[in-house]
């Protein structure tokens, strides 16, 4: 118990960290460092195997077909958002509006996937909810991963809502909580059902990098 214990302390150290202002490119490194970190922890203090892990080579095929799928619904689904007027300002609000053209570019096709998507799912639907299976039943471990994931990402909502009224700031925080929680479930059901981390991995990226990329048209076909 004690080791998972740290595995959690550590995964709440690596959020504040990743949550400093660091250049982009310090915070790549920073980034990989933790991630194969938490690998070497998984593999040499609680002994995962790499198909704990999800990341065995025999399971990847499966884990395409089923991430591939799930990615196409996501991306199908935000499509039909981004192209309706009363959803699209959701996308077109965020940080799309502001970002320089370069950066247009590194974050769907090199941020987003490299710095966001493999680095969370690497830690929540590989070590953590390996972790949490070799104790607890499967109901509880997907559980207990996504009401982390869902933790993880307080830090940077309540500096982004911070200067908002105090009830704004609760529900921005309680409905940040419930989004990612619930996309954690299915990140984590995605991992389950392929036995590959590469399901969860796609998904996440058409979440992620998809709303970018479906933002970043709509305010070039209709500004």
């Amino acid at each position: 118990m004690s080791t998972l214990v740290v595995l959690v302390l550590g995964i709440g150290a690596t959020d504040w960290l990743v949550t400093q202002p660091f250049t982009r490119p310090v915070e790549f490194l920073l980034k990989a460092l933790v991630a194969f970190g938490f690998l070497a922890y998984a593999g040499i203090v609680l002994g995962l195997s790499t198909a704990e892990l999800g990341l065995s080579r025999r399971d990847a095929r499966h884990g395409l077909v089923v991430g591939a799928i799930a990615a196409g619904c996501i991306l199908a689904a935000i499509a039909v958002l981004v192209a309706v007027p009363a959803s699209r300002g959701h996308f077109t609000s965020s940080r799309v509006l502001t970002d320089s053209p370069l950066l247009h570019w590194l974050e769907p096709l090199l941020i987003i996937p490299f710095g966001t998507v493999l680095f969370e799912e690497l830690i929540f639907r590989g070590v953590l909810l390996g972790a949490l299976l070799r104790r607890w039943d499967v109901r509880t471990s997907v559980v207990a991963t996504s009401f982390v994931f869902g933790l993880w990402h307080l830090p940077d909502v309540i500096h982004s809502a911070s200067s908002s009224g105090s009830l704004h700031v609760a529900g921005t925080v309680a409905g940040t909580v419930a989004v990612t929680m619930a996309a954690g479930v299915l990140f984590a059901i995605l991992r389950l059902r392929s036995s590959s981390l590469v399901a969860p991995v796609l998904a996440h990226l058409a979440f992620d990098a998809g709303a970018y990329a479906l933002a970043l048209a709509a305010l070039r076909l209709w500004g």
